[in-house]
């Protein structure tokens, strides 16, 4: 296994279109690090500059302390496993499986070893003899995957692997890959658009937009402590709520004004706020944190907002609802007990101990 570590990586296109602009990113031996963001943000770009499928403007990239810049894709030691399996369709499970190792001239004992141990692993044993059309989607991958996993590779290189998978299916397949990580003890860069993806198998997670790299933390820390108000708004679904506004000094505290309601700020908060007052920010509340005050005890007044819900989605255990204050959208996640109906007027709470505050011009987090 191996560490992975990216100097000022930049990727240029004829044009000066920059893909990738300057990143800096340490993934530790045995980590398992996943690259998000939206289309075009640049990972699934960064992830081919390490496979060396894409080649690199500026900057270096080292494996396990080499810098491979120069070195081929064959000879860098990785395994990638692609969005589209990638399969010889003329070829049964064994023999894709296997092709790699033939190439390299591996005695055939030990591709049948590598071959039957990864098949184990990845549960397919029975499908060895099988061709890829016989195969549904998720055997499709397990078996790229297989492939990987037979070359024993430094590190492995998901390229949004599960983006062509059905919704149960993709459930089904990162908890196999979690598994995997596990068994293997490998080095693992991940590449997906899916913030739910990243959430549930990230060791770190790696944000990333308009090709900078805007925050490297765990999943925890991104949800709790974003750093901006993009890395707020990309990660959690559904997705903070955010309400432009002023911040306003009023009654011995400091105060966030929408225009049509207005809440107090927490003590902690009010320290750093008021050297803002008169100033405009982006207030940011999840949806868990807003709640109908029928079901909050003790509920402060000081933190309540008057809304007309605008929509009901009821989710199994939980309920969305979409409200409206006159002025912005915002949603409510809450138990089913929580019965709401359209066009209600609602009187919600919202839990200041855990709001956000960010720069309306810089979207840096404040608080």
């Amino acid at each position: 296994m191996a560490k992975v570590v990216l100097e000022h990586i930049y990727k240029i296109y004829p044009g000066n279109v920059i893909a990738v602009n300057d990143a800096n990113l340490e993934i530790e031996d045995r980590e398992f690090v996943v690259l998000v963001g939206p289309s075009g943000c640049g990972k699934s770009t960064t992830l081919r500059m390490v496979a060396g499928l894409e080649e690199i403007s500026k900057g270096s990239i080292y494996i396990d302390g080499k810098k491979i810049n120069d070195i081929p894709p064959k000879d860098r030691d990785i395994a990638m496993v692609f969005q589209n399996y990638a399969l010889y369709p003329h070829m049964t499970v064994y023999k894709n499986m296997a092709f790699g190792l033939k190439l390299r001239r591996y005695p055939k004992t030990e591709i049948d070893t590598r071959v039957r141990e990864a098949a184990d692993i990845l549960g397919i044993h029975s499908l060895l003899e099988r061709k890829p059309k016989a195969l549904s989607g998720g055997q499709r991958q397990r078996v790229a995957v297989g492939r990987a996993i037979v070359r024993k590779p430094k590190a492995f290189l998901f390229d949004e692997p599960l983006s062509n998978l059905d919704a149960k299916m993709r459930v089904q397949m990162r908890t196999e890959i979690s598994k995997l990580h596990t068994r293997l003890s490998s080095t693992m860069i991940y590449v997906t658009h899916d913030q739910v993806e990243a959430m549930t198998m990230g060791d770190r997670i790696v944000v990333m937009k308009d090709g900078f790299i805007q925050q490297v933390a765990t999943p925890l820390e991104l949800y709790n402590r974003p750093c901006n108000q993009f890395v707020a708004g990309f990660i959690g679904s559904p997705p903070m709520n955010f309400f432009e506004g002023r911040i306003e000094q009023k009654n011995g505290g400091i105060w966030f004004s929408e225009g049509n309601f207005e809440v107090r700020a927490e003590d902690n908060q009010a320290a750093k706020l008021s050297s803002r007052v008169g100033q405009p920010v982006v207030f940011g509340v999840r949806p868990e944190d807003v709640q109908d005050v029928l079901y909050v005890t003790n509920a402060n007044p000081d933190h309540q907002v008057k809304a007309r819900v605008e929509v009901v989605e009821p989710m199994g255990a939980e309920v969305y609802i979409y409200l409206n204050t006159g002025k912005h959208t915002f949603i409510s996640r809450v138990d089913v007990h929580d019965n709401a109906d359209v066009n209600q007027q609602l009187t919600m709470v919202l839990n200041m101990k855990k709001a956000h505050f960010f720069d309306s011009k810089s979207g840096e987090t404040i608080i």
